[in-house]
């Protein structure tokens, strides 16, 4: 019944844009778009809990008002109500927590999908007795969580209706006293034990969701883009800090050529300065040679004449 509600309300919420309608928006578009405050929340309800016979609400909120914004907090609540009989039910599976949940979103090559990842954290209360024994208790929940949204019907006023598949793993650890079949306590409540009872992990974790998500703002096509795909600012900023940097790149290569070439012309100065005075050192060695040798030849010849 409330999940009809949330519809109802949703379309409700939709169809009233006789006085004032809202910018319309591109459904694809690739453009910087600012949230208010109101359009970073959204609605959502699971309905696999709904198929369990589990009310559930939740609420998200993205940390930032641009429509590149990826992070986002939600907080999802869950009661199931104990049943009311005359005379003692066999089975029983009452259930009731609160779950926080921190994503970062990310688009996909398709321009209608998103898919995210994250972590969550979960705290309830559970009685849920399927066989001879039961488990009457408190639990905690964490792990890892991720999946799909992609967008379903938008709205004039902007508002969109999306659907989201997702699956969550992690640990349970559970307080809990064993019941028999009479509801009497057989073994009392110890302290906080990692469990593994198919029945409380699927639900503790809440394991597979089905959805629906009612978003005041933008449909996803238009959220958790990356920014450089819809700030032309930014584009332009990044493209600055690009060339800032291929221009102090290309100095400095530059820088470093002129110094290479320095040190080579200095290295040849030094070989060419070294070469001639080994030249000239050769030249003079050849120089007194010769003199010597004119010496002597010319003191042979005054010998010849005494």
């Amino acid at each position: 019944m409330i999940l009809l509600g949330v519809l109802l309300v949703s379309m409700v919420a939709g169809g009233r844009t006789k006085k004032r309608i809202a910018p319309p928006r591109t459904l694809y578009g690739n453009h910087l778009d600012t949230l208010t405050f109101g359009e970073r929340f959204s609605l959502k309800t699971n309905a696999v809990d709904w198929l369990l016979l589990t009310p559930n609400l939740g609420v998200e909120f993205t940390l930032g008002n641009m429509n590149w914004s990826r992070w986002t907090l939600g907080v999802t609540g869950r009661f199931k109500p104990t049943a009311s009989e005359q005379r003692t039910p066999y089975h029983a599976f009452n259930f009731r927590d609160v779950r926080l949940d921190i994503r970062r979103y990310m688009h996909t090559k398709r321009e209608r999908l998103s898919w995210f990842a994250g972590i969550y954290g979960a705290y309830g209360r559970h009685d849920v007795k399927l066989s001879e024994t039961g488990y009457d208790g408190t639990h905690l929940a964490t792990g890892l969580t991720a999946g799909l949204v992609m967008p379903l019907y938008g709205y004039r006023n902007g508002s969109s209706l999306d659907l989201e598949l997702s699956a969550s793993g992690g640990v349970v650890f559970a307080k809990y006293q064993k019941e028999g079949n009479s509801y009497v306590t057989t073994t009392p409540a110890a302290s906080y034990t990692m469990d593994w009872n198919p029945a409380l992990y699927a639900m503790a974790s809440n394991v597979v969701r089905v959805s629906l998500v009612y978003h005041f703002g933008p449909s996803v096509a238009n959220r958790y883009k990356r920014r450089i795909a819809v700030d032309e600012r930014y584009r332009i900023h990044l493209s600055d800090m690009q060339m800032r940097r291929d221009s102090t790149r290309q100095a400095e290569a530059e820088q470093k050529e002129i110094r290479r070439d320095s040190l080579d012309k200095l290295d040849y100065e030094r070989r060419f300065e070294k070469q001639r005075l080994a030249l000239e050192k050769a030249f003079i060695a050849d120089s007194l040679r010769q003199a010597k040798k004119l010496e002597v030849k010319d003191s042979t010849k005054v010998k010849k004449k005494k």
